[in-house]
């Protein structure tokens, strides 16, 4: 069915444009990620209640390693970004680092920084 989305992605994977533009979103949303669970767990110890239902729940099942799924979750698209550096696959996923980045300003602020 999808016989043709290794080529493409190969052919993609040579540009250097897209290539950058991919290594860079991956980053951006793995490091704004991590800072998430941190500044998370800081609005926590201050005090803060998660807002996310799903998160609350891994955070009341899985105790201190509620954390591997949230980075899970990004650690898949961050790879499938690099795999397949298309231009909609970029414009896509974009608009989720400044979504992330508020979350991570938010929690600051809720742990008082």
């Amino acid at each position: 069915m999808f016989q043709w989305l290794p080529a493409i992605a190969s052919k993609n994977r040579n540009s250097p444009r897209l290539k950058a533009a991919s290594y860079l979103i991956a980053t951006c949303l793995i490091a704004l990620t991590i800072l998430d669970i941190v500044t998370t767990n800081l609005g926590l110890a201050a005090g803060a209640v998660e807002a996310n239902k799903i998160i609350r729940w891994f955070q009341q099942n899985l105790g201190d390693w509620w954390f591997v799924p949230r980075l899970v979750a990004q650690i898949i698209p961050a790879v499938m970004i690099i795999w397949y550096p298309h231009r909609a696959v970029l414009i896509v996923v974009t608009p989720v680092i400044p979504i992330l980045a508020y979350f991570v300003w938010n929690n600051a602020k809720l742990a008082g920084f």
